[in-house]
């Protein structure tokens, strides 16, 4: 460890961040960056726009016509695509331009960027690869960029990224065929990724398990615009209540930490960086040109002081940011599992407990009066102790009591349900049932949904609920270990 990482790691826990300043500032770099015009553009132009169906440029404005803003093709060999009045040049462009997405290759992206910025565009998103993650040439193209734009109100998103996909406002600027890989509905997930491919994943990952999205911006090389602006803007976007990220490198990370620590006590970010290891680390150089960032347990230490939940994979990324999304926090570590069939009940405590191959958190410790009420509603041969079993004589109405009476007891923080519709007796009403108590008072429930080909289903009638559930019991429960680890924060943060 560098002296400087250790200066900057002192700095970041002994003195943090002035909240007062960094929050009132917020809207203030908004309005002035004028980066709305990314998220929520009022006109888009495409220079590049294609007429030939193969070319990526052709499928992003494909993508482009969805959405519900002005849309100007540039081509200076078409007169129409697609139906689309075609403009030579984006100078030809009769009105103001919010946002421009140059889809040409890097050796042509500074004459088009120039003519943006005489146009006087908020915003533009450059997409070719072919910068400076391509060595010394690129590297070359890419100062260029940086160069044309200084001193102007232009700004950059990428280069070497698929730029947004935004259903609030139906911008997709994404070179992906819609029929290959289908988009999210609108939501409160906000997604910034360093790589295109975990962004694709993440939207694909939330739109079969029925979670919305708010934005997902894909940052690229970042050349100007990078994540801490981004999320100071989301900290403000009403439509977000969860930031999740893919990083391989910090642009500031002083300030990333500043930034997160004045955001989480209000919403939560969880966050997916690579990069942890020497190999790691030379592919990200290679893959968007991020730079060796400061040791992985400097990182480690700095994201727990602010309140950042870390993530390993692109699974346990969505799978927390749901949880987060749909139930913030829970208020402490004791957790019930519930279950209909033992063994399932016996996989879930040693998950709950285990801090080597669990969750690392406590199994509830049930009051004698939650046990008395247990027992004048479920079979004898059940166990009222924590797990719960309710055995295959469990019903519909079983399972109801048996979480309402689960969920006044104080020594319960939250509850991992394991929901099975094998019984004999249940019916899938079972799916209303834990709705219904997810959205009552007392500790939060989160599912483990097991019923074979009907789980996808399941799993996205909760999703449209708000609920978090999840097909196997390990992610439930990892669910709620982090559920829990931000109610800690919170708690030490008031």
């Amino acid at each position: 460890m560098s002296l400087l990482d250790i200066h900057f790691f002192i700095y970041f826990v002994s003195s943090g961040s002035p909240e007062q300043i960094i929050c009132s500032k917020l809207m203030c770099e908004h309005m002035r960056e004028g980066l709305d015009s990314l998220l929520k553009p009022s006109s888009v132009a495409l220079i590049g726009a294609s007429a030939n169906p193969a070319k990526l440029s052709n499928v992003v404005l494909r993508n482009l016509r969805i959405g519900r803003f002005k849309l100007y093709p540039i081509n200076p060999k078409e007169s129409k695509i697609l139906g689309l009045k075609c403009y030579p040049s984006i100078l030809e462009v009769p009105d103001h331009v919010d946002l421009t997405v140059v889809s040409l290759p890097a050796v042509a992206a500074a004459e088009a960027l120039k003519e943006c910025v005489e146009k006087e565009v908020n915003v533009v998103i450059v997409t070719a690869s072919g910068f400076r993650e391509s060595g010394e040439a690129g590297a070359a193209r890419e100062r260029e960029l940086k160069r044309i734009i200084q001193g102007t109100g232009t700004r950059i998103l990428g280069p070497n990224t698929m730029g947004i996909f935004s259903p609030v406002s139906g911008l997709d600027t994404l070179f992906i065929p819609r029929e290959r890989s289908p988009r999210p509905n609108a939501g409160q997930i906000a997604m910034l990724s360093q790589s295109g491919a975990v962004s694709i994943s993440f939207l694909e990952k939330a739109a079969a398990s029925g979670i919305g999205i708010s934005h997902c911006v894909g940052l690229g090389n970042k050349l100007d615009i990078a994540e801490n602006e981004l999320i100071r803007l989301l900290a403000i976007d009403p439509a977000t209540n969860c930031i999740a990220l893919y990083l391989e490198s910090f642009s500031d990370g002083r300030e990333f930490f500043e930034i997160a620590r004045s955001i989480t006590p209000h919403k939560p970010i969880v966050v997916l960086k690579s990069g942890r290891t020497e190999s790691g680390m030379s592919a990200a150089s290679s893959h968007t040109g991020a730079m060796a960032s400061s040791s992985d347990a400097l990182v480690e230490r700095a994201l727990h002081q602010a309140g950042v939940l870390r993530t390993y994979d692109e699974e346990e990324l969505i799978d927390i940011a749901k949880a987060l999304s749909f139930a913030d926090h829970i208020g402490g570590d004791r957790i019930c599992v519930v279950a209909s069939a033992g063994g399932y009940g016996v996989i879930a405590s040693d998950l709950v407990e285990s801090k080597e191959h669990g969750a690392g958190l406590r199994m509830a410790r049930l009051s004698r009066e939650t046990q008395a009420e247990l027992e004048t509603i479920m079979p004898d041969f059940s166990s009222t102790r924590n797990p719960v079993d309710l055995t295959a004589s469990v019903t519909d109405d079983m399972y109801d009591s048996v979480l309402e009476i689960l969920q006044r007891d104080p020594g319960v923080d939250g509850i991992m349900m394991s929901l099975e519709l094998q019984p004999p007796n249940v019916t899938k009403r079972l799916v209303r049932v834990a709705e219904r108590r997810s959205s009552s008072k007392g500790p939060g429930i989160v599912i483990s949904a097991f019923g074979g080909e009907q789980t996808d289903q399941i799993i996205k009638e909760f999703s449209k609920k708000r609920v978090p559930a999840y097909p196997t019991i390990w992610r439930a429960i990892r669910a709620l270990g982090a559920l829990a680890r931000r109610g800690l924060h919170l708690r030490m943060r008031k």
